[in-house]
């Protein structure tokens, strides 16, 4: 058996998010069908990430298994850019041992998002951004955001009906920053619950806007209560940016 990892990226406001939902348009079932037309057979990929519908990536990770590869990483990249749609791709292939698992493996995932902060919205960052029609206080979201980090329960911060029982996490860094017409929020930790980077950018937004204090992000925390925090954050201005793993002597993590 030959196990098969593929950096995928995608622009995410075509699909329905990454998991096969029956006829829907999805990235799970955009790489099935294509990998399933290359390999002569049923194949059903394992994705790292379950983003949801429209949030975007660049560094959403996957991987299947085959019982032979008959081509090199390079060529199968070649020929999967060659066939899949315009709003998804495959960056990097790698052939790893069978004993690697894209999402039992991680160690951290990293997401961004970004805010377009110009008088006008930008029609070129439309898709990707968004837009801001009012004035932020940078300073006071850049206070509330070290507020998440170490070990917390983030069930204030995530989807009311979320699958995941375990709701707590580790954030390791939280940054946000402000260039030209724009503010970036980059998050990392060792996982996320269903909806949760929204719903803390969707509060960090309330914080510059004078709504909440920078220093109510601990109360809302410590109520464990979706009611508490912030709204969230619409889809279109998160990115899943990075997954790390353990340093296997088999992976460059530089991609």
């Amino acid at each position: 058996m030959t196990r098969i990892r593929l950096v995928v990226a995608y622009d995410g406001t075509g699909f329905r998010g990454f998991q096969t939902q029956g006829s829907l348009r999805t990235v799970q079932g955009e790489l099935d069908r294509v990998l399933s037309r290359v390999f002569s057979r049923e194949i059903r990929v394992v994705g790292a990430s379950r983003t949801d519908a429209g949030v975007h990536a660049i560094g959403q990770m996957v991987h299947f298994d085959v019982d032979h590869c008959p081509f090199s990483a390079d060529h199968l990249r070649y020929i999967l850019r060659a066939h899949l749609p315009v709003d998804l791709t495959v960056p990097r292939v790698d052939i790893v041992p069978d004993t690697f698992h894209v999402r039992h493996d991680v160690t951290w995932k990293t997401y961004r998002y970004e805010l377009d902060t110009g008088a006008v919205p930008d029609v070129f960052r439309a898709r990707y951004a968004v837009h801001v029609p009012y004035s932020l206080s940078v300073r006071a979201m850049q206070v509330a955001s070290r507020y998440f980090l170490g070990i917390h329960d983030f069930s204030s911060f995530c989807y009311v009906h979320a699958q995941q029982p375990e709701k707590v996490r580790e954030i390791y860094a939280f940054h946000v920053e402000e260039r030209p017409g724009s503010i970036l929020f980059a998050v990392s930790g060792n996982g996320f619950l269903h909806n949760m980077v929204r719903i803390m950018a969707g509060t960090l937004i309330d914080v510059g806007r004078g709504r909440f204090q920078a220093d109510e992000v601990p109360e809302m925390l410590a109520a464990k209560n979706r009611a508490k925090a912030g709204p969230t954050a619409p889809a279109k201005g998160l990115c899943l940016w990075q997954i790390s793993y353990k340093p296997w002597p088999y992976l460059d993590e530089t991609h």
